[in-house]
């Protein structure tokens, strides 16, 4: 004959279990909540890059002059801001190895995305 408790604690133990496994099943969801859109007049300090070439872009800007990628995590889609010695520019990719705080701005051509290098900058939220 079974003791009284054996079952109650059971059935403590499966909602225990269960609530750590849903605990575990959100957190990396919650993790990578994104953040709030900057405002206008934020500063940011990013890695810029230049990248060249007519691929579609994400959201389907044709790419030009004034169109970058980013981590829609970090800068939302969409966003406008300043990018010195480069312009004004408007999220609207988000390219295969962007990730972080992390900028690619587009360049008409491939030795002028070279001669960009890496440069750590300073961008202003328009």
């Amino acid at each position: 004959m079974p003791m009284p408790f054996v079952q109650p604690r059971r059935r403590w133990l499966l909602l225990v279990c269960s609530a750590a496994a849903l605990v575990l099943m959100v957190a990396p969801a919650l993790a990578h909540q994104r953040r709030p859109p900057p405002s206008r007049g934020d500063t940011m300090k990013v890695r810029v890059v230049a990248y060249a070439g007519h691929q579609p872009t994400y959201t389907g800007a044709k790419t030009r002059h004034g169109i970058c990628a980013t981590d829609p995590a970090v800068i939302p889609l969409g966003t406008r801001f300043f990018v010195p010695g480069y312009g004004v520019c408007r999220a609207a990719d988000i390219g295969g190895g962007i990730r972080g705080t992390m900028v690619d701005v587009w360049v008409a051509k491939e030795r002028t995305a070279i001669r960009w290098g890496v440069k750590h900058l300073t961008i202003t939220f328009r």
